[in-house]
C-alpha cells in the first residue's frame, strides 16, 4: 500500500493527513515526531483501518499558561479543533509521550468526541508520592544549565533498548539533531525545556481518570517502568493493558510489527464499535439493526429482492458482478453476515435458526416481503434454514457450493479445529491454508494480489466470533430430511475443483430437492462467483429469466 500524506492547515494548525475515504479518524499525536519520522513504519498497517491525521503540538506561549493543566486544556482544544475542522465530528487518537498526556486530557475534556484512545508513554505518579523531590531536581540541574542536547541525549538513549542503541547509534544521533533543530527552530532552550517540563506533569486528577468511560489502551513496553502504567491501568477502568516484551518506547521505530501485533485486537473491536460506511463500487449502503444486532447491507434499488448471503470469510464483493448485471432488472440486497465486515457477530449460544430469524427480521427491516435467495457456502445453509422455517417469504433458492446434509463426526471436528486456528491467530501461513480449502489452485496461481488482499480484509472481521459462527455452521439440521417441504425453483450451482465441499455432493443433492436443477462450472474451486464472475452471472440470470423472476 502506498500511503500519500498530504500538508493541510485546519483552523490555524499544520498537519499532515492519510486520506482513506470512508474509514474512521485516527489523530496521532506528540510533539516534533513528524520531524522524527516516528509514525512511519506504523501509518501503513493502521491505515488498514482508518484515516490519519499527524499532528504535532504547536509552540505554546506557556507564559500565558499559570499551570501544566491549562497546557493541557490548550492542546486538548487543538486536537479537536483540528477533527472538527477536517469534518469528524468523532474520531480515534493516539498519543506517544507527551501526546499521550494529551490524548488523556482531551478524553477527558472531550469524551463526546473521542471514539477510543492509545497511550504510549503516558506519564502517571501517583497522588501521594507527587512531587518527585529527585527528579524536580534533575529538572532543575538541566533547566539551569540551559542544556538541551544533553536533555535530548537522555531522553533518546534511556527509550531505546540496548542492544538497539549499540546497533544504531548513528540513527538515534541522527534523532537528536533532528530534535534539537526542530525545537531550536520553535523556541529558545530555556522555555523548551520548561514546555517538557509541563508535558510530563500529570494530566488529570485520579477522580477524573476514574471517571473515563472512553475505551482505552495503555501500551506498554516491556523496557520501560511498569509499575505506574498498571496503577493507571487500574484507575481507568475502560482501561485494557498491551505489554510489548523486549521493546523501548521507541517500538514504532524498532520493531513495529509487534506493536501492530499488540494493538491489533484493540483497533479491531474499536473501528468495529464505531464503524465506517460500507461501500461497493456505487452501490448505496445502510445499516439496519436486527433485535440489537448490526447487520450491514449493500444494496441496489428495484422492484423485487435478490438477496446475496456470501460465505465464510467471503465479503459482498464476490456478488459484485451479479449485482451489476442485475442492477436494472431488480432489487439486490447483499448483506455482511454476522462477525464479518462490521456486522455483530454472533453470541456463544448462535444457532442457524436464530441466524435465519435474524436475516428475517433485517428483510422486515427492508420491506422485504418474499426474496430470492442467492446463498453460497453457509450461505446456503442460511437459505435452505430460512426456506425451511419461514417458506412464505422465499420465491427461490439459488445455492451456491453449499451442503444439504450434515457431516461427521471426523469431519466435524475438523472444521472446529480449522475455525478455531483461525480465530486464534490469523496469520499468512494460516491464510494460505484457508485459501487453499476456497479457492482452485489455477486462481491463486493467476491472481497472486487477490491472496494478500484477501488476508488483511479477512484480518479486520471479528474472528474470535467466528468459533460461534462455526460452531451454528458445525451442528446445523440436516436440511435434507425436509426437502420435501420445498416448493420453490431451486438453482444448485458448484465448481468442479471445490476442495471444500466436492462436486459429488451437489449431484447427490440435486436428487434429492425436488425440480432442482444443477449447473456445474468447470476449473473452479469454492467461490465460482469470484473465480467466473462472468459464467457464474449468465446462469444466475438465465435462472432468473427461465423462472420469470426478472
Amino acid at each position: 500500500m502506498n500511503i500519500e500524506r498530504k500538508e493541510l492547515t485546519v483552523k490555524g494548525i499544520p498537519v499532515l493527513m492519510t486520506e482513506n475515504p470512508g474509514q474512521p479518524l485516527l489523530m496521532l499525536v506528540r510533539n516534533a515526531a513528524r520531524h522524527m519520522g516516528l509514525w512511519d513504519k506504523i501509518c501503513e498497517p493502521l491505515s488498514r483501518y482508518f484515516t490519519l491525521v499527524i499532528y504535532d503540538t504547536t509552540p505554546a506561549n506557556i507564559e500565558k499558561f499559570n499551570s501544566h493543566i491549562e497546557l493541557f486544556h490548550h492542546y486538548s482544544q487543538e486536537a479537536v479543533d483540528v477533527a472538527t475542522g477536517l469534518g469528524y465530528e468523532h474520531f480515534h487518537i493516539f498519543g506517544w509521550q507527551g501526546g499521550a498526556q494529551i490524548a488523556l486530557r482531551t478524553v477527558i475534556d472531550f469524551p463526546q468526541h473521542i471514539d477510543s484512545c492509545m497511550l504510549m508513554g503516558a506519564n502517571y505518579i501517583p497522588a501521594e508520592t507527587r512531587p518527585h523531590e529527585k527528579m524536580e531536581q534533575f529538572w532543575s540541574a538541566i533547566l539551569e544549565r540551559g542544556d538541551l542536547e544533553l536533555y535530548t541525549y537522555w531522553w533518546l538513549l534511556n527509550s531505546f533498548t540496548p542492544d538497539y542503541v549499540e546497533a544504531h547509534f548513528d540513527e538515534i544521533e541522527r534523532l537528536v539533531n533532528v530534535r534539537i533543530d526542530v525545537d531550536r527552530g520553535r523556541l529558545d532552550t530555556t522555555r523548551i525545556l520548561k514546555l517538557v517540563r509541563m508535558l510530563r506533569q500529570q494530566p488529570a486528577t485520579d477522580e477524573e481518570l476514574t471517571n473515563i468511560k472512553v475505551p482505552t489502551l495503555i501500551v506498554a513496553p516491556a523496557f520501560t517502568r511498569l509499575s505506574p502504567l498498571r496503577k493507571l491501568n487500574a484507575l481507568i477502568k475502560s482501561s485494557q493493558l498491551a505489554i510489548i516484551p523486549g521493546n523501548g518506547i521507541f517500538v514504532l521505530l524498532e520493531d513495529p510489527d509487534a506493536f501492530m501485533w499488540a494493538v491489533g485486537p484493540f483497533l479491531r473491536a474499536a473501528v468495529r464499535r464505531h464503524p465506517p460506511v460500507t461501500r461497493l463500487a456505487e452501490e448505496e449502503s445502510l445499516t439496519v439493526l436486527s433485535g440489537g444486532n448490526r447487520v450491514d447491507v449493500v444494496e441496489k434499488r428495484s422492484d423485487e429482492a435478490v438477496v446475496f448471503l456470501h460465505g465464510w470469510l467471503m465479503s459482498p464483493q464476490m456478488w459484485a458482478h451479479s449485482m451489476d448485471a442485475l442492477q436494472d432488472e431488480i432489487r439486490c440486497v447483499a448483506f455482511w453476515q454476522p462477525g464479518h465486515g462490521h456486522s455483530t457477530a454472533p453470541y456463544s449460544e448462535f444457532t442457524m435458526e436464530d441466524w435465519a430469524d435474524m436475516l428475517l427480521e433485517t428483510l422486515d427491516n427492508l420491506n422485504i416481503k418474499k426474496a430470492i435467495l442467492v446463498g453460497h457456502s453457509m450461505g446456503g445453509f442460511l437459505s435452505m434454514m430460512t426456506a425451511q422455517k419461514y417458506p412464505d417469504r422465499v420465491k427461490g433458492l439459488v445455492l451456491v457450493d453449499t451442503q444439504d446434509d450434515t457431516w461427521d463426526k471426523p469431519r466435524n471436528d475438523n472444521w472446529l479445529e480449522l475455525v478455531n486456528t483461525i480465530a486464534a491467530s490469523w496469520e499468512p501461513q494460516t491464510a494460505n491454508i484457508a485459501a487453499q480449502l476456497l479457492m482452485s489452485e489455477h486462481f491463486l496461481n493467476t491472481n497472486p494480489v487477490w491472496l494478500g488482499e484477501w488476508t488483511t480484509e479477512v484480518s479486520k472481521y471479528d474472528l474470535d466470533g467466528q468459533r460461534h459462527l462455526g460452531r451454528a455452521i458445525a451442528y446445523r439440521p440436516d436440511f435434507s430430511l425436509r426437502h420435501h417441504e420445498i416448493k420453490v425453483p431451486v438453482l444448485i450451482v458448484h465448481g468442479t475443483h471445490d476442495q471444500a465441499i466436492t462436486i459429488d455432493v451437489a449431484r447427490a443433492m440435486v436428487e434429492r430437492i425436488p425440480g432442482a436443477q444443477l449447473e456445474e462450472i468447470a476449473g473452479t474451486g469454492h467461490c465460482p462467483p469470484l473465480e467466473k464472475p462472468e459464467e457464474f452471472t449468465t446462469k444466475l440470470v438465465d435462472f432468473l429469466k427461465r423462472k420469470q423472476y426478472i
